[in-house]
């Protein structure tokens, strides 16, 4: 019986079928049996909008739940450690630590005594700190045998001084070989930033992972289980027409598998011509939610510099760039090389250059 659309073409949410990663998740899978010193406890995920960065970020919780492990998504932005010092920590303390609960008797009687009133206070009061509540924490993990696995997504986002905090009670925690994990999330340029400030030691020492394009394959095989399993399929043709129109991209893949399926209406089979008209929607939706974000602080020189590739329908001659925009060869050189190290633009052989993400030139072409 064929059910509603299995495709979910939202950002940070998982689809029902995962494409590749596999050899990651079991690595990770590994780490955590492994116990205190495997380098895949700290892993740092790389890859531009659309990459699957959040996805695959939810999959590698889920293997440290199935375990019993504690997971802590730690907030994004400027709150990060104010709000795991003051409510994070706090209330998954208050649910699993039993010396949490504190009896404090202010009035009562006792037969044949009296009454009496008790109060109880220290002298010298105190605030737990995050260090001190993360490796209670992580105690109470290791006495049922699992852990405790930091999250953070958006990490370019998260203010260097709290990084730094972060990193002094994590590091504490692994000298003291407790079941601690780390995994971070966030985009190629961000992070760079982030990793070339003092402060973010342990995230340099961190696993970095850089996400891929999924292969041809991979593709392939996700969109066809997702389809099969929610009972259709979808012709040969279509597949491979699919594939091309995904790029490796897996958010690409839940758009373009999500508008085919409509477009199937009711029939059992999607066809190319379903695929085919997803066209108009892909670019529309990769320009408004991936690229005009990924230029939005780009200098109007890398603008220009990708507008003059536009106008090639393949990859680009740094030479005939650099003489449209009336520069020399030399500048459009550095030009050139900046947007590559935003991950904009890619060699594509001697003297050639060529977009990095799918449909930005379709995107420029626009205006």
């Amino acid at each position: 019986m064929r059910g509603g659309n299995p495709f979910r073409p939202s950002f940070g949410t998982s689809p029902r079928v995962v494409a590749g990663r596999a050899d990651l998740l079991d690595e990770f899978d590994i780490a955590l049996d492994e116990g205190p010193g495997s380098p895949m406890r700290s892993i740092l995920l790389s890859g531009a909008r659309g990459m699957g960065k959040t996805v695959l970020l939810n999959e590698l919780e889920e293997r440290a739940r199935v375990r019993g492990w504690h997971v802590l998504r730690l907030p994004e932005g400027p709150g990060l450690m104010s709000e795991l010092e003051r409510t994070v920590l706090p209330a998954r303390l208050t649910e699993h630590d039993p010396t949490s609960q504190r009896r404090r008797i202010t009035g009562g009687s006792i037969s044949a005594v009296g009454s009496v009133s008790t109060d109880t206070s220290e002298a010298y009061p105190t605030t737990p700190s995050v260090a001190t509540m993360l490796q209670r924490l992580a105690e109470i993990a290791r006495s049922h045998g699992t852990g405790v696995l930091l999250t953070l997504d958006e990490v370019q986002a998260a203010p260097i001084e709290d990084v730094a905090r972060l990193a002094s009670a994590y590091q504490h925690l692994l000298r003291d070989e407790s079941e601690i994990a780390f995994v971070g999330a966030g985009l190629p340029t961000g992070i760079a930033a982030l990793l070339g400030q003092q402060g973010s030691t342990f995230l340099r020492r961190a696993e970095r992972v850089d996400l891929a394009p999924l292969r041809r394959e991979e593709v392939l095989d996700a969109a066809v289980r997702t389809v099969r399993e929610a009972g259709r399929v979808i012709s040969a043709e279509a597949g491979e027409r699919l594939a091309d129109v995904v790029h490796g991209y897996p958010y690409l893949l839940q758009l373009v598998g999500y508008q085919a399926w409509r477009a199937a209406g009711d029939d059992e089979v999607i066809t190319l011509a379903d695929v085919e008209a997803t066209l108009p929607v892909v670019v529309d939706r990769m320009s408004r939610l991936v690229h005009t974000p990924a230029l939005r602080q780009v200098p109007q020189g890398q603008l220009d510099y990708l507008r003059a590739m536009a106008q090639d329908d393949g990859p680009s001659s740094t030479g005939e760039v650099a003489a449209r925009l009336g520069v020399s060869k030399q500048h459009g050189n550095v030009v050139r090389g900046r947007l590559i190290d935003r991950e904009l633009i890619v060699p594509a052989g001697h003297g050639l250059v060529d977009m990095a993400l799918p449909y930005l030139r379709e995107h420029l072409r626009r205006g």
